[in-house]
């Protein structure tokens, strides 16, 4: 094998390597883009359920001022 031979067997590699190269990146992108749409989901599944029992202890302490306030009153 001569060495232009050589040199272009080197270059297709080099062009194979680099498609790879590429296709490995789009591939971690979409991944870091699929997992980040998970923890963005989650997060929102949590603060519903944070903003649920907020709602329930607000709840709570209503009902118990209220208690309080009738025991005070001669309930």
């Amino acid at each position: 094998m001569n060495t232009t031979d050589e040199y272009r067997q080197n270059l297709v590699e080099l062009i194979d390597q680099s498609a790879r190269i590429d296709i490995l990146v789009m591939k971690s992108r979409q991944a870091e883009a699929d997992i980040k749409m998970n923890y963005d989901q989650e997060l929102e599944e949590l603060r519903a359920k944070q903003r649920e029992s907020t709602k329930k202890l607000h709840t709570l302490e209503e009902s118990s001022n209220n208690a309080w306030e009738n025991i005070g009153g001669g309930g």
